[in-house]
């Protein structure tokens, strides 16, 4: 009679010595430890078993190669009433079974969790493509997934399912042999509760088949190969059709990119999550904003001409430099000017991080801002206007209000005249505007600035002509 564990560990293996004692070892160091480990070798010509079993893993033979027939093999050599699926190269965090456990305890109706993943051998460009992927490209088809009524996706290389629901629906398809077999895995389990996706729990891979394959072509092959299980129950066959298909998928998918730079990048985008980017008014007001300070002189020009003109203005600061600038810092909230966040280090990629790193570049910011003035902003300017859906979610949540801007200038570029700041600024205003202008650039604090002082009177004084009052955000 077998003895029951929580949780059974599956990985299939076919020659996988260059990875598999890397897998195994993340999993013996679970917190989680009600489990077993199940390496399921598949017929390996190396010394993938030897080395699995030498760590202290339970190996079974499969001799009919399939990742879904190794699967199956696991499936049925199991004793857990959760069965973890790992690829052999992938490499899992401490917290992954007692997360995946948690998750199953709390929802019921949970038939099975996936999560995202990064690279372990990559470099920084392709790790920074797949986060983009789950950040921006998977939300975004989840969207159009469940409008459409599809089955939520299962990513083969790391998820976890209940062992009852993989009964009921008799197991894996051994008939596949690999594309297409995550796909229809999530198509009938589906059909019998809900499948999760854990987007903060993240593990890494090796990208060698991104590699081998091509980013684009082992995406598009996963995608292809999904729609046809969806739509004709077995993967795609048909090298011609393949070929067709992955063109148009091809043209699509620029498109779709194309489209999510777009939204994520354009001030007025609502796309990734609700920000204001214009004042709810019709009246003649205008609010001046001021990015990238406190910036030494400049700030302090800047103050000095808002003084004169008795104009009110918000500047978002960066967390970095409100340390360098305490007493400016403080200076700008004196003279009755509102403060905002603008991250701690202006990072581009801000948007695409994790949970803990996004709320570290905030927290210190207003840490920062509050130990020069004594409050704590509500605001928030995304560096370089950029933003996804889940990073508008987490401001959100967090009581922030994320502002962008409907009237800007390339004034950060210091070669960028003081005439053509003026133009570019008088030609787009309208009632409502937000209007950026730059004190700092980013944490270099060598560029000049002149321009922008010098350009700022003038615009002041051509906005008061036009009859526009100013107010802060």
């Amino acid at each position: 009679m077998k003895t029951t564990v929580e949780i059974s560990v599956i990985i299939p293996a076919l020659n996988e010595e260059h990875h598999i004692a890397a897998c195994v070892h993340s999993v013996l160091d679970q917190t989680f430890r009600n489990y077993e480990i199940i390496v399921v070798d598949n017929d390996s010509t190396d010394h993938t078993a030897a080395i699995a079993r030498k760590i202290g893993a339970n190996v079974i033979s499969e001799p009919h190669h399939g990742l879904p027939q190794a699967r199956e093999t696991g499936r049925i050599s199991a004793r857990g009433n959760i069965l973890v699926y790992l690829d052999a190269d992938m490499i899992i965090p401490p917290n992954y079974l007692s997360t995946l456990i948690e998750k199953f305890n709390k929802k019921p109706n949970v038939v099975a969790i996936s999560n995202p993943f990064t690279f372990h051998d990559s470099n920084f460009y392709m790790n920074l493509l797949i986060i983009f992927f789950f950040k921006m490209v998977l939300p975004f088809s989840r969207i159009f997934f469940k409008l459409m009524r599809m089955p939520r996706f299962i990513f083969g290389g790391n998820f976890a399912v209940r062992r009852e629901a993989l009964e009921q629906i008799n197991g894996f398809n051994t008939a596949i042999e690999f594309y297409g077999e995550d796909a229809d895995i999530s198509k009938r389990l589906s059909k019998i509760g809900k499948i999760s996706f854990q987007k903060n729990l993240y593990t890494k891979t090796s990208a060698r088949r991104y590699i081998r394959e091509g980013v684009l072509q082992t995406n598009l092959n996963y995608l292809l190969n999904y729609f046809s299980v969806l739509w004709c129950d077995h993967p795609i066959r048909s090298k011609l059709l393949a070929t067709g298909v992955r063109w148009a998928i091809s043209l699509v998918f620029v498109g779709l990119l194309g489209f999510f730079i777009f939204s994520i990048s354009f001030p007025s985008s609502q796309f990734a999550g609700a920000i204001v980017y214009k004042l709810p008014t019709t009246a003649k007001v205008v609010a001046l904003t001021f990015d990238d300070g406190p910036n030494g002189r400049y700030t302090q020009e800047i103050l000095d001409v808002l003084k004169q003109e008795q104009v009110s203005a918000t500047f978002f600061l960066i967390g970095k430099n409100v340390e360098q600038y305490p007493q400016l810092t403080r200076a700008i909230l004196e003279r009755g000017h509102q403060i905002g966040n603008h991250s701690y280090s202006h990072p581009w990629k801000l948007p695409f991080e994790n949970k803990q790193t996004f709320w570290t570049q905030i927290i210190e910011t207003d840490d920062a801002i509050y130990k020069a003035t004594g409050q704590r902003p509500r605001i928030f300017r995304p560096p370089h206007g950029l933003r996804t859906p889940w990073m508008s979610k987490e401001l959100h949540d967090g009581g922030y209000t994320i502002y962008t801007w409907d009237d800007m200038t390339d004034d950060y570029v210091v070669k960028t005249s003081t005439n053509k700041i003026v133009r570019k600024i008088m030609a787009h205003v309208k009632p409502g505007a937000i209007i950026v202008l730059h004190d700092g650039l980013n944490l270099d604090h060598t560029s000049s600035r002149e321009n922008t002082v010098k350009a700022l009177p003038l615009i002041i004084e051509n906005l008061k002509k036009q009859g526009y009052a100013f107010v802060t955000l």
